[in-house]
């Protein structure tokens, strides 16, 4: 009974870890992530880069990280701080074709050790590149000089503050351990017979870790190659001089986790290269994969998606500062390309805002001015550089900047847009060819399509307009006619009849004038008034000219027939006119009336 309450427990207890463990697979799937990393340590005994290729051949996937650990290398710390290193220059020459970037490098010291640490989604890396003093017999000078290195390298501001604390630690160099105490032809005979782990049994590094003394908690790969040093220069031939120093395993790669941290590292290679004879040492590669935490990953600094920058034109970034981390007015945004090799391959900078200096600001904002934006469009990126931390400490998002828009880009735009709109609008909109129409066709078109149907409306007022004209312009003529005929001088008995025949003319003149004025008058009211008063004005202004033109010539004629007939009237036909002088004064009212009533219609 009590083994089965046991064992009732027991499953009761596996369940809710396999719950757990599926709740925390669902909240996050991806929680870690293994990181690739290449480390590099080669003395090359103060010789030039020739070709640094094979340097970075490696099995498996490419690495994520590439860390070169150089010592003897040329020049002098005082130039190499104002001019770039040949080794570095060749190096990234190199990998710069690989998609690589340049973080750190430049940093020079004389037998002792060069520092950089990191952070990655959260978890501290630390990489030490170390010459420490050579010859056999100084062993104990170099078990002095790790103790002076792990206390002294110190990274204010860090959590991780000295060597020692980082979740992982990554010695790499010129340890110059040696073989001792063994003679030389057992070195040589051991070689011979790749007898290496007889060897190690000699080698002061591992003596000096079983016994504490240096390097403890330090792992190192198991040794399948031959001792790197020391070889006569250009061949795989060991010392030939009068020395004829012992070789040993001098270069070396070890690394270490933080007691208690939650991480795993593991070493993939650990190999030299002997094919690269420039030195009297063979450089030591090795490769390794880190478990990082995802969750963990929160940049320093966080750019704003950017978007829509063009040639010439002015850029604005915005950015974010997380807590806990200090700024200054030192700090700068840079612009890159991509596939830049160095932080010193920006194509322009700016100041960091002035209010992100201090710790958490948010909202950040700069500005990058149109005569330092690039003239050549492409893929770029923004990195922030921090004057504290002498790194790059936020990168943004890849982005496009393009160039503007050209005339030609602008035209076939919008004609495409013209296009669009004309498909699904009426059929009676203009259908002339937009792909072959010239640049000024196009721009008309457009700008004459939206009033396409008012044009035509315009176009049938005028019409009416000028047909309703005409029937004024006929009822002008009849009047004109009657008083022609009143002016030729009609006879005395047929007055009866001219009374009839000029109120029957009246009548019917006032009536196709009355009709035309209506007509007129209903065509203005549904034109709008600027048509109206334009049209109106200048068929008034005709009307006037056509009117006393005609009336001139009346005039004339008028007075051309009355003469011949004063010149042969006989004394009785001149009694007949005194006569009917009556006659002619009520003809000559009659007449009035007609020209008020033209008078009227040309005013109106």
């Amino acid at each position: 009974m009590t083994q089965e309450l046991a064992d009732l427990r027991q499953k009761k207890r596996s369940q809710e870890a396999d719950f757990h463990d599926g709740v925390r697979a669902w909240v996050a799937p991806e929680a870690s992530e293994n990181v690739q990393l290449q480390f590099i340590t080669w003395n090359v005994c103060d010789t030039a880069p020739l070709n640094v290729a094979p340097l970075f051949t490696a099995e498996g996937p490419p690495p994520d990280l590439i860390a070169i650990g150089l010592q003897e290398a040329p020049g002098n710390p005082a130039t190499a701080v104002i001019f770039e290193d040949t080794w570095g220059n060749a190096s990234m020459k190199h990998l710069s074709q690989r998609g690589y970037v340049k973080g750190w490098g430049g940093y020079w010291g004389n037998k002792g050790a060069v520092t950089v640490r990191m952070d990655l989604y959260g978890t501290s890396v630390c990489i030490t590149n170390t010459h420490l003093a050579a010859h056999l017999e100084q062993n104990h000078i170099r078990i002095q000089e790790f103790h002076a290195i792990t206390e002294a390298q110190r990274f204010p501001g860090c959590k991780a503050g000295i060597i020692m604390e980082h979740d992982f630690i990554f010695w790499i160099g010129d340890l110059n351990f040696r073989l001792d105490p063994i003679e030389y032809e057992a070195v040589m005979t051991n070689i011979a017979d790749e007898r290496f782990q007889k060897l190690l049994e000699f080698d002061q590094l591992k003596e000096a870790q079983r016994e504490g003394l240096a390097f403890s908690g330090f792992s190192e790969g198991t040794i399948t190659f031959q001792p790197t040093y020391k070889f006569d220069k250009g061949t795989t031939v060991y010392d030939t001089s009068e020395k004829q120093r012992k070789p040993g395993w001098c270069d070396r790669i070890l690394w270490r986790t933080r007691p208690g941290a939650e991480v795993s590292v593991t070493q993939h290679s650990y190999t030299s290269l002997p094919h690269i004879k420039q030195s009297d040492h063979s450089p030591v590669t090795s490769t390794f994969s880190i478990q990082v935490d995802l969750n963990k990953n929160q940049p320093l600094v966080r750019f704003e998606p950017v978007r829509n920058w063009m040639c010439g034109y002015k850029g604005v970034a915005s950015y974010s500062v997380v807590m806990d981390i200090p700024t200054s007015g030192w700090d700068w945004i840079g612009l890159y390309k991509v596939g830049f090799c160095h932080p010193k391959d920006y194509h322009t900078y700016v100041w960091g805002d002035s209010a992100g200096f201090g710790k958490g600001k948010r909202g950040c904002l700069v500005l990058f001015e149109p005569p330092y934006m690039p003239d050549e469009p492409g893929v770029y990126l923004l990195c922030y550089w921090s004057t504290h931390y002498d790194c790059i400490i936020g990168v943004s998002e890849p982005f496009e900047i393009t160039k503007p828009p050209q005339l030609e880009e602008a035209i076939d735009a919008l004609t495409f847009d013209k296009q669009r709109r004309s498909s699904s609008s009426s059929s009676s909109t203009s259908t002339s060819s937009a792909d072959t129409a010239s640049e000024a066709d196009i721009l008309n078109q457009v700008d004459a399509e939206p009033t396409v149907n008012t044009e035509d409306n315009r176009e049938e007022n005028v019409t009416e307009m000028e047909r309703h004209e005409g029937r004024i312009e006929q009822g002008k003529e009849e009047a004109t006619n009657v008083l022609a005929k009143l002016d030729s001088g009609p006879t005395a008995n047929a007055d009866d009849n001219q009374e009839q025949s000029i109120a029957t003319t009246s009548e019917k003149t006032e009536g196709v004038i009355e009709q035309g004025k209506e007509e007129v008058q209903m065509k203005k009211n549904s034109k709008s008034d600027l048509e109206v008063a334009s049209e109106v004005t200048q068929k008034e202004e005709e009307a006037r000219e056509d009117q006393k033109s005609k009336e001139d010539e009346e005039h004339r004629e008028s007075t051309e027939s009355q003469l011949p007939v004063e010149d042969k009237t006989t004394s009785a036909e001149s009694q007949a006119l005194a006569g009917d002088q009556e006659n002619e004064e009520e003809k000559k009212e009659g007449t009035t009336q007609i020209s008020q009533e033209e008078e009227s219609v040309d005013a109106e």
